[in-house]
């Protein structure tokens, strides 16, 4: 076997990665000033506690990232992968399909060892800062059945890859996007009815209370919300949330009970509105076709990698290394693209906000859900704005409460 070629699409790739970790890992260690209208809602010792309490987790994150990344570049362009190879063709004794499975859960397994350290730290660190209440036997728990399902998955996809790759090396992207998002939509009934309560127990909301506000949020909104459900949120953690899954009729709403128990009533009805605006504005439905686009462009790039890496001969199978180089691809596309999936997001959570203020004709309920989300929470109110720009999903907490306040 030949080793996999770097050329100038790799380094490309890893020169993005490179100068975004450094940006991130400078504007963690120095965060620079606090603008002064922070200092309307939030005091200098709360402001200074949530810094601290992010600069943890955000050290946690690009160590894990660099980790896996340094990794990935030396066995991929290295010795590493040919050596891992040799091995696996001499067990695998010539069968070539069991070689590319010893291979890919080789492989797999580093990488999972690899994060398995920072994904401990991070569970020490919240359960230091309160809000995570599970034991580790309850953690390890969920980190098996995560695991297994990640094995599962992963070997199926993997499998259908190889054989994709063999019956057509230069078509093979495209069976592989009409079959992946086949997979993307399917989720949206797979995950509910079948991933989700095997962590969580989700049952319909029954409280009158909450009710009568889902109907008069429905009938402001225009829209007919009628799947509502309550999760055990607390048996793991501390923190409320909520989220909108689906679309037509799998629809549905997802508040914590922590949210439930823990809240005000104005909060909580405000939180049904910015899920009812997801719900109106079809956001998981539009992110699945923005997904599929993304999904398209990320298969076509990956393809010209393979063959720009890899010498790929007619009649003759496709080396099992091909995974190392398909592993590193998605592991830094996925980071380079994170402003541009997060800038998506970040705008839907705007225009959720915005309607959820004309939802409840009213902003001060908006305005104090996010005081109380931050404080509650320790939310990094007002984020370096690369750290924001790169890495946030949703808008930081001024940057909602200024939207909000603007609005007619």
């Amino acid at each position: 076997m030949e080793f996999v070629k770097f050329n100038k699409l790799w380094f490309l790739l890893i020169l993005i990665a490179g100068i975004f970790s450094f940006l991130y890992l400078y504007y963690t260690l120095f965060p620079g000033n606090i603008p002064h209208d922070v200092y309307k809602y939030f005091s200098p010792a709360e402001i200074a506690k949530a810094q601290k309490y992010h600069k943890i987790n955000r050290l946690i994150y690009i160590s894990s990232f660099m980790a896996k990344a340094l990794f990935l570049i030396w066995f991929t362009f290295g010795t590493g992968s040919l050596l891992f190879l040799r091995y696996t063709e001499k067990v695998s004794c010539g069968k070539y399909y069991l070689n590319v499975f010893l291979y890919f859960m080789a492989l797999w397994l580093i990488l999972r060892l690899i994060s398995l350290p920072f994904s401990l730290i991070s569970h020490f660190v919240q359960v230091e800062w309160g809000f995570s209440v599970q034991t580790m036997a309850s953690w390890w728990s969920d980190y098996f059945k995560s695991t297994l399902l990640d094995f599962i998955f992963s070997s199926i996809g993997v499998l259908l890859l190889f054989i994709f790759l063999n019956k057509w090396p230069l078509t093979w992207w495209i069976a592989a996007f009409f079959f992946l998002t086949v997979v993307m939509f399917a989720q949206i009934y797979i995950y509910p009815n079948f991933i989700a309560p095997m962590f969580n127990k989700f049952t319909p909301i029954k409280d009158l209370k909450i009710i009568n506000m889902v109907q008069e949020i429905s009938r402001n909104a225009g829209i007919k919300i009628d799947k509502i459900q309550e999760m055990d949120a607390s048996k793991r953690t501390t923190l409320a949330n909520a989220y909108f899954y689906g679309f037509g009729s799998t629809s549905k709403i997802v508040l914590y009970d922590t949210l439930l128990k823990n809240y005000p009533d104005d909060e909580i009805k405000a939180v049904i509105a910015h899920e009812a605006g997801h719900w109106k504005e079809n956001h998981v439905l539009k992110s699945l076709f923005i997904g599929t686009i993304g999904l398209f462009i990320g298969l076509y790039l990956l393809n010209i990698f393979i063959h720009s890496s890899i010498t790929i001969h007619p009649n003759i199978k496709i080396t099992p290394a091909v995974l190392s180089v398909i592993y590193l691809f998605i592991l830094l596309i996925n980071f380079d693209t994170n402003p541009i999936q997060n800038y998506i997001s970040r705008q839907m959570e705007k225009q959720a906000d915005l309607l959820s203020v004309e939802f409840l004709h009213s902003k001060e309920p908006v305005i104090k859900l996010q005081i109380d989300l931050a404080k509650r929470s320790l939310l990094d109110v007002s984020p370096p704005p690369f750290i924001e720009w790169f890495s946030y999903s949703h808008p930081s907490t001024m940057h909602r409460i200024e939207l909000i306040e603007k609005a007619k």
